[in-house]
């Protein structure tokens, strides 16, 4: 739920600003505002808190450090499992001090590996033309007083092959040798040998565009070609093991000090946290004055904290919150341990704004309500509860996918007790046993049953996000946004009863009262919400047909599992027909994990949230250390 914030200033006499600002850090519930350029402009006494030429110092001094660390990270392999170092601030200096030898050699080492890399990425370059003329060029190593060349010729231009052996013919007087070789589908590799007194005559010839001579990397150019080749053979199996060595010792660097960096980078940025929340005070030539806000429930606790702390020389306070500030107030929303994992839905949206409704416990109800009631099948839903309780456990270290994992535990809760009323277990499996049997209806049997149902639980889920709505805009004291939502929740429940008569769900003595109230709330909505609202009323009501969803993928869902047990038993032994049922199942099971997810999701979205959600909101940054 979202917790009421309370807007503080914090007033103290300047000396003690550093240490008010450090017990602030370590209280970490207030978010910090710059204090009012009003204030200051209305005030002869007040100004923006001038900066220390030292404190400017220091600033300078620890955005160094900080660019320092993190490229020194960036050389480093993290290891495995580390521990943050718990770092003082007065210990910043000596740290980076003792780090300067391992920096260096870590630059060296990460440089050297870079060289390593780049000069196997260049052999690699020439592999193929390696392995195209290193016959040939073997094979013509032992000729005296002979050069050799290589050249590379696009096979669209093969005729020209014929033009040069004709000017080298020319050209050396006949006392030359060519050898030609597919090097891959485009490229053919050509090596000439011919005597070095021609040489000068025969790279003249070579300056076409269409032939291009094999130029070899810097470092083997004042070699033969056979030499190249044979140093780029070696180097090709050296390289790795010397690259190795190079991660080999930059992981035994980071196994020492990457808890140290990493400890020591937060000690920085809390500095610096503590620095730029200077440039939010304000000050007179005594005092200072700090602004934020708080939640409501801790306020107390904080200004009895630095009453405390500093003999009650600072004082806290509550302000008056303006007009113009509602929209403004940090959105603080804090559920039970038991809802919590449920806010990664909120993660797709921008933050619900201050004084409106965290969806928040009503996603924890009905996501896995949906989704359990389109499962509904005990055997899907124990594999999916294993799976995501040993996904939670493996990945506890991460919040996201913790609580990601606790959704589907508690969801495939929901789908086994879905089962267990529906008799379902990897179809009919269990009830072909004589183990299970439908309790409430066979879901294939019942399917107008279902529809029925699907379309009662949107009408609820649908007019309940509009009551939302009502009670959310009445506590905000929003008179028109109220009135409008009341009358929309009259014409739909006005239609949905005239719907009910035609069925004859309700008695018709009933449809005067309610054609009565259509035409009246029908009217209203047009004189406060212009023609969006009739169009809205539409909306709403596509919304709840949308809710046919729950009985139709649920039972695509029981028809493929049908298919799977039918299938097994048709093949021809009983090894194979379990081989392809199971097959199947799996496949079943993926689809039982993504597509309700997916619709559960997009009935919380479109169908509810857009009744009554509010977002644009500004979330809650309390100024905390890291």
């Amino acid at each position: 739920m979202i917790k009421e914030m309370l807007k503080v200033q914090i007033i103290g006499p300047r000396a003690l600003l550093d240490e008010a600002v450090r017990e602030l850090h370590a209280a970490a519930v207030v978010h910090v505002e710059t204090v009012p350029e009003k204030y200051i402009k209305e005030s002869e006494f007040l100004s923006k808190l001038p900066i220390e030429r030292e404190k400017l110092r220091e600033k300078e001094v620890l955005e160094k450090y900080s660019e320092r660390l993190r490229n020194i990270k960036a050389l480093l392999p993290p290891p495995s499992a580390y521990r943050p170092a718990r770092v003082a601030p007065g210990e910043i200096h000596r740290y980076m001090g003792d780090l300067a030898p391992f920096e260096e050699r870590a630059k060296g080492l990460r440089a050297r590996k870079d060289e390593l890399i780049e000069e196997l990425s260049v052999i690699n370059k020439y592999e193929k033309l390696l392995r195209g003329f290193a016959p040939i060029v073997s094979r013509l190593g032992g000729l005296k007083n002979f050069d050799i060349t290589g050249l590379t010729l696009e096979k669209t231009r093969e005729d020209i092959s014929g033009l040069l052996e004709a000017e080298l013919s020319r050209v050396t007087e006949g006392m030359f040798s060519i050898h030609v070789k597919d090097i891959d589908e485009h490229t053919l590799g050509i090596v000439l040998t011919y005597p070095r007194s021609y040489a000068p005559q025969v790279k003249s010839l070579l300056s076409g565009k269409a032939i291009s001579e094999m130029r070899l990397p810097d470092e083997y150019s004042e070699m033969t070609l056979i030499e190249a080749l044979k140093l780029m053979g070696r180097r090709k199996a050296e390289l790795p093991g010397l690259i190795d060595d190079s991660d080999r010792e930059l992981y035994s660097i980071s196994s020492l000090w990457y808890a140290a960096i990493t400890g020591v980078g937060r000690a920085i940025d809390d500095a610096l946290e503590e620095i730029g929340v200077l440039y939010y005070a304000a000050a007179t030539r005594f005092a200072f004055i700090i602004e934020g806000w708080v939640p409501a429930e801790v306020y107390g606790e904080l200004r009895e904290r630095l009453s405390r702390q500093f003999n009650k020389r600072i004082h806290v306070r509550t302000l008056d919150v303006a007009a113009s500030e509602q929209e403004s107030i940090p959105v603080y929303i804090k559920n039970h341990r038991l809802i919590r994992p449920f806010e990664i839905f909120l993660a797709a949206l921008s933050p619900p704004k201050y004084g409106s409704v965290d969806p928040t416990p009503f996603v924890a109800l009905f996501f896995p309500a949906f989704f359990g009631l389109i499962v509904a099948d005990i055997g899907y839903g124990g594999i999916i509860l294993v799976m995501a309780a040993y996904l939670r456990k493996r990945l506890a270290g991460k919040r996201f996918f913790r609580d990601l994992a606790t959704v589907f535990i508690v969801s495939g809760a929901s789908a086994i007790f879905f089962g267990f009323l529906f008799g379902e277990f990897f179809g009919d499996l269990g009830e072909r046993a004589g183990v299970f049997h439908p309790i409430l209806f066979n879901r294939i049997e019942a399917l107008k049953t279902l529809i029925v149902v699907a379309l009662a639980i949107g009408i609820g889920h649908v007019l309940l996000g509009i009551t939302i709505s009502i009670v959310s805009h009445a506590r905000r004291r929003h008179l028109k946004e109220t009135g409008a939502k009341a009358v929309y929740l009259a014409l739909i429940v006005s239609f949905l009863s005239l719907i009910a008569v035609v069925f004859g769900l309700v008695p018709r003595v009933l449809v005067p009262w309610s054609a009565g109230v259509m035409a009246v709330s029908f009217v209203a909505l047009v004189v406060l919400e212009g023609m969006l609202g009739p169009i809205e009323f539409i909306e709403a009501l596509g919304n709840i047909v949308s809710y046919v969803r729950l009985m139709a993928v649920g039972t695509a869902s029981v028809v493929m599992a049908l298919v799977a047990n039918r299938m097994g038993e048709m093949a021809d032994n009983m090894v194979l027909g379990v081989v392809i049922a199971g097959l199947i199942h799996c496949l079943n099971l993926l689809l039982s994990i993504l597509s309700p997810s997916i619709q559960s999701m997009r009935l919380q979205y479109v169908e509810f949230f857009s009744k009554f959600y509010e977002g644009g909101g500004r979330l809650y940054k309390p100024f905390k250390k890291k």
